[in-house]
């Protein structure tokens, strides 16, 4: 009799395919396990990928905005170097910038200004960007600029007084101080009482004016009023008193010349003028370029005003050495209120608005830079003080501010 042994094989049977589920089970888990880690990895990846151009794009932004602001202010750069790291006295207020596709903010943890000389017209830009929750995330963005001035070569550099026109009824005793004037009464300019336009430590041909023609600079009579280059006065400007007759003549005494002190300067008259206007001279803009980067409302801060305003303003002191004023009226000879003290300058746009409107009631003014006039001056009053720039006392150069700033062909951006 045979005995059937289906019963012993079942069992282990069953436990086989016990086992071969459990084995697939945790190879299906693993699969699983693994194609998430990849997701997350590729997620992770991905999001890192978009955060890194994020911040880019940030760093971009804070280039754009680093650029604007550069032509818009003069750069403060720290007393004897050439480059500016922001955060720091005088830097502007940098933005944060969120991404739109994470939401994640960026800090501009980094605005760098540099230029390669304490002379050179160009300045690099740099921004640096970082996550606001993750700072390894980073980006960086550069380039070269070129801020647009306001001022011609003349212009950063004029005379205490340019006139297209003449000067009349002089009352009282004003000052007008030369761009070079001898400080100490020894004849010789020093190193503080002239201007060397090149930098080389020399009094050369073109920073001083030889009135007789000897080759040497030893009188008064080359301590110029206007300028130490002689050609940047002169066309129809008249630049002296005027006669009985109405005539420009320098060595004539005309209605009021024993009034006005010119501290070891003389009155010019240059027919060798390039300039079209009095308003080229100053400025390399337009009358509308000017108006348009302007504000319409005068105030002491340091910047550009065009006011079309007659009315009197009021005393102060307007800028400073450091950062000045470019005042433009339009019309007629708007005369201050008070002590008043103007670092930059005066520019009276009006045909003879100074003569139909004189000057005298003007106050107790001093004006450290420049004083111009688009025709004559009437009763110019007796405590005005004019110091050219350069003259020892007021203001080296005229550090106007930019109204633009152009970006340099060719220059690139680190990415």
């Amino acid at each position: 009799m045979k005995i059937s042994n289906r019963k012993s094989q079942s069992p282990q049977k069953g436990a086989v395919t016990l086992i071969m589920v459990v084995m697939m089970a945790i190879v299906m888990a693993i699969i699983a396990l693994t194609t998430a880690r990849s997701g997350l990895m590729e997620q992770k990846i991905t999001g890192n990928d978009l955060r890194a151009r994020e911040a880019q794009e940030a760093a971009e932004a804070g280039l754009e905005y680093g650029v604007a602001w550069a032509g818009r202010h003069n750069v403060p750069w720290p007393t004897g170097a050439n480059t500016l790291a922001c955060p720091a006295t005088g830097c502007p207020t940098r933005p944060q910038v969120t991404g739109t596709s994470t939401g994640e903010a960026y800090n501009i943890s980094s605005l760098v200004y540099s230029r390669p000389s304490a002379t050179s017209e160009f300045i690099r830009v740099r921004s640096t960007a970082t996550g606001d929750s993750d700072a390894s995330i980073s980006g960086t963005a550069e380039a070269y600029v070129k801020p647009g001035g306001l001022l011609t070569t003349a212009g950063k550099l004029p005379p205490p007084l340019v006139l297209d026109g003449c000067m009349t009824s002089t009352t009282g005793t004003p000052d007008i101080y030369p761009n070079w004037h001898d400080l100490d009464g020894d004849g010789n300019k020093d190193a503080n009482e002239w201007i060397d336009l090149n930098g080389n430590g020399v009094v050369d041909a073109g920073e001083w004016t030889d009135t007789n023609g000897n080759g040497k600079v030893d009188n008064e009579l080359e301590r110029s009023i206007m300028t130490s280059k002689p050609e940047y006065v002169g066309g129809n400007f008249c630049l002296n008193y005027c006669g009985p007759g109405g005539g420009c003549n320098p060595s004539a005494a005309g209605t009021g010349r024993s009034h006005l002190a010119l501290h070891d300067g003389v009155l010019q008259n240059n027919t060798a003028y390039p300039h079209n206007s009095i308003w080229d001279y100053y400025f390399q803009v337009s009358q509308a370029q000017f108006k348009a980067a302007a504000s319409t409302t005068l105030s002491t801060d340091p910047g550009l005003y065009w006011v079309s305003s007659t009315g009197n303003w009021p005393g102060g002191i307007y800028g400073s050495a450091t950062d000045p004023v470019m005042i433009v009226f339009e019309h007629g000879c708007p005369k201050p209120t008070g002590n008043t003290t103007i670092y930059g300058i005066l520019f009276f746009l009006e045909v003879n608005g100074c003569v139909t409107d004189p000057m005298n009631g003007w106050g107790d003014v001093t004006v450290y830079g420049s004083l111009g006039v688009n025709g004559g001056v009437n009763k110019m009053n007796a405590n005005i003080e004019v110091h050219g720039v350069g003259d020892g006392v007021g203001m080296q150069t005229i550090n106007s501010r930019p109204i633009n700033a152009s970006r340099l062909p060719g220059t690139w951006k680190d990415f």
